[in-house]
């Protein structure tokens, strides 16, 4: 090649200045894009933050709260980047800790999602491993949150995995033991969801190798609130073992992890962790047992001072083992107790969980007009939290109690009268009507709360209970009355009847049936046939 003089290298020395000049603009400008997006998700994440803070007023998890607070340092320093990869930490925390996710955190997943599948895309942009773990784990926080739905424990466990792997270009070990954490509960759900004890026990060994590596990490880094929560973790996963041995470690180092956080002042994890041993105690010893944890727990914590809200979730833990014994005014008072402290706490959300567990009581008592009232009252409690979906779903609580309490009566009366033994409730026809009608109200009401707000799950829940019941009615007609008509198929081979293939009719009379003019006309009878439909004749 012949070497650049005089005017030509002149030339393209220019020339390789602007395109330089051009290409530092180009990604300055991708920069900028990338910075503004990030800044944007960002927003998005801490706006689902504080709508869930809303829902669970006391989200006292030391994480969550140093999360949020490294996130609002980010913002200030006006770093787009590392705000978004903390406000996606911050927003996995909040989906790990808040008390009530099952019924505030599940509607707004799919929003969740978004945002982190958005932002690990920009973040693979930006070529930022860290903020793709960040994404990743949100990812699969959300997958489970909804563990309970078949895909959820494969797409949490793809999502973790994705994470595990890109934390082998990452030197920072507590990134890395937090996604193994996710990894040790993805096995945990998947184990929850086989009916496959082999599976189960591979599922929990996974999940406990993931966990104690994730402890050994943070041994290493000295950091004991991170020992504390890898140990709730494992001992989760040993909780679910098939093998009673393994199991009572579990328990064993679910106190100890309870004592780490017991010792560091983080009550809501130590609450955490005693949940989780209730629950497995319940599981494998029976309500009795449980019952005695929960309300030790209860009195512990009475004793300690300044822990209302912990006391009344423990009595309300309390409450739901009595019932399931029987216990009912023991449970009652439990029900009662932790309503006061929840309403002193400022806690709606603990009220409203209190009145329906007070509902239950009622009606296991077979109290119906004190079970209405404390659903009334729950409905009322969300329609002032502006809760319409629950306040939909309480009106429901309500008819689906009144409907299927009058179903049942009706069903022992006319099975009795079948049976030509005297009524044993004396229910009567005046009284189904009435009660019917109370039923249908509530069920109007909440068709009506979910119509407001669009719920079309809501709507369809009320048309398959009323649907249900209807059925009901007509499977017990038709089982203590005999068929008003007999309908015989004929043999295509020979001239005998083939009895083995008749069709049933009943007529059961409706006056909403009788005979109108036009084309509409009917004979006054609602029109049964088994099989249903019938055959073409």
């Amino acid at each position: 090649s012949s070497t650049l003089v005089g005017p030509r290298r002149e030339a393209f020395t220019s020339l390789s200045l602007s395109a330089s000049t051009l290409s530092q603009t180009v990604f300055l400008s991708m920069a900028s894009e990338l910075e503004s997006e990030a800044a944007e998700l960002a927003g998005q994440c801490m706006e689902l933050v504080e709508e869930f803070e809303e829902e669970d007023t006391d989200i006292g998890f030391d994480g969550y709260k140093a999360a949020k607070k490294e996130a609002e340092k980010f913002r200030s320093q006006n770093s787009p980047l590392d705000w978004l990869r903390a406000s996606l930490k911050v927003l996995e925390e909040v989906m790990a800790s808040a008390k009530h996710k099952e019924q505030q955190l599940i509607g707004r997943l799919r929003e969740v999602q978004w945002a982190a599948k958005d932002a690990g895309a920009l973040f693979k942009d930006a070529e930022d491993e860290a903020g793709r773990v960040a994404a990743l784990s949100a990812l699969c926080r959300s997958h489970l949150l909804r563990a309970s739905e078949p895909d959820a424990p494969a797409a949490a466990l793809k999502a973790a995995k994705e994470a595990d792997e890109l934390c082998r270009n990452i030197t920072d070990d507590r990134i890395q033991a937090e996604v193994l954490l996710l990894v040790a509960q993805s096995h945990i759900a998947k184990a929850v969801a086989t009916p496959y004890a082999e599976v189960l026990t591979e599922e929990v060994n996974k999940a406990v190798e993931a966990s104690r590596t994730a402890e050994g990490l943070f041994r290493q880094l000295e950091d004991r609130r991170g020992l504390a929560k890898a140990m709730h973790v494992t001992a989760k996963a040993m909780l679910r073992h098939t093998d009673e041995d393994e199991a009572l470690d579990g328990e064993r180092i679910a106190d100890e992890a309870m004592e780490i956080f017991r010792e560091l002042n983080d009550t809501a994890s130590e609450v955490a962790v005693l949940l989780t041993s209730i629950a497995a105690r319940n599981e494998t010893s029976g309500p009795e047992s449980a019952l005695m944890l929960a309300s030790d727990a209860a009195q512990d914590w009475q004793e300690e001072g300044s822990r209302p809200r912990d006391v009344a979730l423990a009595l309300l833990l309390a409450a739901t083992f009595r019932l399931e014994l029987n216990e009912h005014a023991a449970a009652l008072e439990d029900c009662t107790e932790a309503q006061v402290l929840y309403e002193r706490s400022g806690d709606r959300r603990g009220v409203a969980t209190a009145l329906e567990t007070k509902a239950a009581v009622f009606c296991s008592q077979k109290r119906y007009d004190d079970a209405v009232q404390a659903l009334e009252e729950l409905a009322n409690v969300f329609q002032r939290m502006g809760d319409k979906k629950a306040q939909g779903k309480a009106y429901m609580l309500t008819a689906n109690m009144l409907l299927n309490q009058l179903s049942d009566e009706v069903e022992t009366d006319t099975q009795a009268e079948f049976d030509k033994k005297a009524p044993k409730v004396g229910i009567t026809t005046a009284d189904v009507q009435r009660r019917t009608d109370n039923g249908l109200q509530y069920a109007n009401k909440a068709s009506k709360v979910f119509e407001e707000i669009n719920d079309e799950e809501g709507k369809q829940m009320v048309a398959d209970h009323i649907q249900a019941v209807y059925d009901k009615a007509i499977q017990l007609y038709c089982r203590t009355n005999e068929p008003d008509m007999i309908y015989y198929m004929q043999n295509k081979d020979t001239p005998q009847m083939d009895e083995s293939k008749c069709i049933k009719e009943w007529k059961i009379p409706m006056s909403s049936f009788a005979k109108t003019e036009g084309m509409d006309q009917g004979d006054g009878f609602l029109h049964i046939y088994d099989p249903h439909p019938p055959p073409k004749m």
